[in-house]
C-alpha cells in the first residue's frame, strides 16, 4: 500500500534547503542532504521543485514579499498618522507618537531579517546576477514607498520642509540593508527592539522639523 503524501512536504523541504543553503552556500548544498534533512526522498524533492535553484527561489520571493508586504503596512499606518490632528505639526506629542509607530515597524523589520538573516549572504554568493533583476524591481517598489512616507510626513509638518525625500530614502533603504547584513554575521540574537530605537533616533533626528513655537499669551487686562 503507497505511503500517503506528506501535507507539510513543500514547507519542510523549504526549511531543509534554508538550512542547507546557509551551512554550505547555495553552489555546493546537495538535493540529496535537503531531502534527507527534510525527512523525504530525493525522488519526491522533484515533485516540488525543479532544481535547489527552483527551492532558493522561492524562499526569496517569499522573503521580499514579507518585507513588501511590512513597507506597505507602514506606508499605509504613517498615512493615517499623518491625515489627523493628533499627527501633524511639529509638536512634542505628535513628534513623540510618530517616532514611537516608526519604532515599533523598524522592530518588525529587523524580526524579519533576522528570521531570514541568511539570505542576503547567499544572494551575494549564488550568482547574483540571476537574481538581479526581481531585486531591482523590488528596491524600485521599496524606494517608492520610503519616498512616499517622507512626502507624506514633510507634508503633516513632522519633517523638515527643505528634506530632499529621495535622500532621505536612500538613508532609509541603506540603513536597513546595512542592517541585514550585520545581522547575518551574529551568532546571538541582539536586542532588535533597542537596535530599532537607536536607529530611529540616530536616522530621524536631524530630519526632524523644528518645534513649533509656544503659542502666545495675551498680557492680561
Amino acid at each position: 500500500m503507497a505511503r500517503p503524501a506528506r501535507t507539510d512536504a513543500h514547507e519542510a523541504l523549504l526549511a531543509a534547503a534554508r538550512a542547507e543553503f546557509s551551512r554550505r552556500g547555495l553552489e555546493r548544498a546537495r538535493v540529496e542532504d535537503v531531502a534527507r534533512r527534510a525527512g523525504i526522498s530525493k525522488g519526491a524533492f522533484y515533485l516540488h521543485f525543479r532544481t535547489k535553484e527552483e527551492a532558493f527561489h522561492e524562499l526569496l520571493q517569499r522573503f521580499l514579499g514579507a518585507l513588501e508586504a511590512l513597507a506597505q503596512r507602514r506606508a499605509t499606518a504613517t498615512a493615517r498618522l499623518a491625515e489627523t490632528p493628533a499627527g501633524r505639526g511639529a509638536s512634542a506629542a505628535s513628534t513623540a507618537r510618530w517616532l514611537e509607530l516608526e519604532c515599533a515597524f523598524d522592530a518588525e523589520l529587523l524580526e524579519l531579517l533576522w528570521a531570514n538573516r541568511q539570505l542576503p549572504r547567499l544572494l551575494d554568493g549564488a550568482g547574483g546576477h540571476r537574481w538581479s533583476k526581481p531585486v531591482e524591481l523590488f528596491r524600485g517598489r521599496l524606494r517608492a514607498l520610503a519616498t512616499g512616507r517622507v512626502d507624506q510626513l514633510r507634508a503633516a509638518g513632522l519633517l523638515r520642509a527643505d528634506l530632499d525625500a529621495e535622500l532621505a530614502a536612500d538613508l532609509i533603504l541603506g540603513g536597513s540593508e546595512s542592517r541585514a547584513r550585520r545581522l547575518a554575521g551574529l551568532p546571538a540574537r541582539p536586542d532588535l527592539v533597542a537596535w530599532a530605537r537607536s536607529f530611529t533616533t540616530s536616522l530621524y533626528q536631524g530630519l526632524l522639523a523644528p518645534p513649533a513655537p509656544p503659542p502666545r499669551r495675551r498680557p492680561p487686562r
